[in-house]
């Protein structure tokens, strides 16, 4: 099954501070300047096509520049990343120099894939929303739901930034949501993964907010992952082992969400098998930089979701 990933690509540019592998067949469709005039876009391009995640969907700005979060060093540099060597934490600011993709031109890249890039239109396309721009994200999920009923949808819930009725709207239309742990303390203020989950189950929000849903996650960090199974009205936690020397965190949740939405989408895993083995990319992303996973490990992980060539990678999303 094909996925098709909508949401931002960021060149990270990296300093440390003291204190303080081939993914599976994957498009991405967001919005980029022209990689043929712009190197920043290039690098991006390349850096994802190096991965096996296909770019051609991309829609093209003529204006704006590639978003790029910098990593510094406590010396003075301009900076939006903080990565902490002694912890592996990280602090984020974020700006932004490109526009938003646009449902107008969502559907456009659509109809392009659909039309002249689709080699079987009968097999099913995973589609997962970074769930940004919400309002334009639930005309794009709303436009997936009526063009192709049969894709499974994923969306993140995750930028505080974002309000609660928003984002339920893009919950009621998804089949997987992966919900932060800051977004359910800070935005909905539940202490737990437990209570929030509790919540939903006592109908909170009422019935429509999980019509599609098969599954919500709660990615914990360390704590590991909470989540609900809705066709068995259970949560469940499944814990990650200490990790005493941890390197870096920086992508640790999107390599948990690229290894969760691999092994999904490979359609006869349990869930509960697929989040165990998602916290074990994470896990393993924690403990070095970057995104690169040895041989051995992607073989490892290849093989429990049984599927086959490129099936898992720390950057599968």
């Amino acid at each position: 099954m094909e996925v098709i990933g909508v949401g931002i690509a960021v060149i990270d540019v990296i300093h440390d501070v003291a204190a303080y592998p081939e993914g599976g067949r994957c498009r991405w469709l967001g919005v980029s300047t022209d990689p043929d005039k712009d190197s920043d876009a290039a690098f991006v391009h390349n850096d994802l096509a190096a991965f096996g995640v296909d770019c051609s969907l991309a829609s093209i700005e003529p204006q704006g520049s590639m978003p790029i979060s910098v990593r510094l060093t406590r010396r003075g540099l301009s900076s939006y990343i903080l990565s902490s060597r002694s912890t592996g934490s990280r602090t984020i600011v974020h700006s932004r120099n490109l526009v938003e993709l646009s449902d107008e031109a969502f559907v456009k890249q659509l109809t392009l894939y659909r039309e002249e890039i689709q080699e079987d239109a009968s097999k099913p396309v995973w589609f997962h929303f970074e769930g940004r721009n919400l309002d334009a994200t639930e005309k794009m999920m709303l436009h997936v739901r009526k063009e192709m009923p049969a894709a499974p949808i994923s969306v993140e819930i995750e930028a505080l930034r974002n309000d609660w009725d928003s984002a339920m709207k893009l919950i009621s239309l998804a089949d997987y949501t992966f919900i932060s742990k800051d977004y359910i303390r800070e935005k909905l203020a539940f202490q737990s993964a437990e209570q929030f989950l509790e919540a939903v189950m006592m109908k909170k929000w009422g019935t429509e907010l999980i019509h599609h849903a098969k599954a919500l996650i709660c990615p914990w960090g360390a704590e590991g992952v909470y989540f609900l199974d809705v066709p068995e009205s259970a949560t469940h936690h499944l814990p990650t082992p200490h990790l005493d020397n941890v390197v870096e965190t920086i992508g640790a949740g999107d390599s948990f969400i690229g290894a969760s939405l691999a092994g999904l989408s490979c359609g006869k895993v349990p869930l509960e098998e697929v989040l165990k083995t998602a916290c074990e990319v994470a896990s393993a992303k924690c403990l070095k930089q970057g995104f690169i996973l040895s041989l051995e490990e992607q073989t490892k992980w290849q093989k429990k979701f049984n599927c086959g060539k490129g099936g898992v990678g720390a950057n599968a999303a």
